[in-house]
């Protein structure tokens, strides 16, 4: 076993009590302050002196296990990632596991920041704020479109408040307030945003859960319902469903629910970011200070970019 912060063996363990973690207790001070100035899931940081690679054991070992709670949560769900099946599946001992999450929750956050971090990306200080919350919906969607059961986790009243959920939060709710919100305000218009992503991708995950309790696929589905409301009638009734769907079958859910959710997101997004009560003549202010920027909307006329 080694240090969880400086990477050095921590040679033999004892037979019994918990297993060490530190080598010293100068990496356990430092292993404190990192965590209290930088957030619990930082990285830790080298020590000078010590060989290539120090200091990094211990994130390796997390990332190989991270990729597996994710396999594993990609196959199965996330209810059966847990810490003896991460170990079972990465062929460790179950308090290595353990050493380094310290528990499902523990695992669970390292899992949500892996997959939402935005590494060497910023947000910028300047440009277009619609431009900028359009770019984070956007990458909040990819996530859940990889990997719908992430939903389940972040989708709540009280989420894993790891870094890279609060860096989202904090961007969006810059963005509102560049465009003349209130940091109250601008907190609300984001989680009204965050709530329309998420809302979304609920029917990405109940697709997902569909297909594997019913072992059929959603195209096969929508044919079996067609023959079904062809025999009672209720197509005739209803000759809109024939106009929606183009007289055809509907292609792969994800693909359609990707096109509903970039029809629906600059419409949303129009509404969010209007101020005074959805006042018109500040939407045209917002549309006209944009355009005089030479930036065309890309959701059509009226819409600010």
């Amino acid at each position: 076993m080694t240090c969880v912060e400086c990477g050095q063996d921590l040679g033999p363990t004892a037979g019994t009590g918990r297993p060490r973690r530190y080598c010293s207790r100068s990496c356990q001070s430092r292993a404190y302050r990192r965590r209290r100035d930088r957030g619990r899931l930082a990285a830790p940081t080298p020590r000078p002196g010590a060989g290539p690679g120090a200091g990094q054991a211990a994130d390796h070992a997390g990332d190989d296990l991270l990729r597996v709670a994710i396999a594993l949560a990609d196959a199965d769900g996330i209810a059966t990632v847990t810490l003896r099946s991460v170990a079972h599946h990465a062929g460790v001992a179950l308090p290595e596991v353990r050493r380094v999450f310290g528990s499902r929750d523990g695992l669970v956050a390292a899992v949500v920041q892996h997959l939402l971090v935005r590494p060497h990306r910023t947000v910028p200080s300047s440009g277009s704020p619609v431009r900028t919350l359009t770019r984070l919906a956007e990458e909040e969607w990819a996530a859940y479109q990889s990997h719908p059961w992430l939903l389940s986790l972040v989708a709540s009243s009280r989420p894993p408040l790891v870094p890279a959920v609060l860096d989202a939060a904090r961007a969006s709710a810059e963005a509102f307030m560049a465009l003349g919100l209130d940091p109250p305000s601008a907190l609300g218009r984001y989680l009204a945003l965050s709530g329309y992503v998420q809302g979304m991708a609920l029917l990405l995950l109940a697709e997902r859960e569909e297909a594997a309790h019913s072992g059929t696929t959603y195209q096969a589905w929508w044919s079996a319902e067609v023959r079904r409301l062809d025999r009672t009638g209720v197509r005739r009734r209803h000759p809109w469903l024939e106009a929606a769907s183009g007289g055809k079958l509907p292609d792969a859910f994800d693909a359609d629910a990707d096109t509903w959710f970039r029809d629906g997101l600059g419409r949303v997004l129009a509404g969010l970011v209007a101020t005074g009560g959805g006042d018109p003549h500040r939407e045209d202010a917002l549309h006209e200070r944009d355009s005089s920027h030479g930036r065309d909307s890309p959701y059509g006329p009226g819409v600010p970019t």
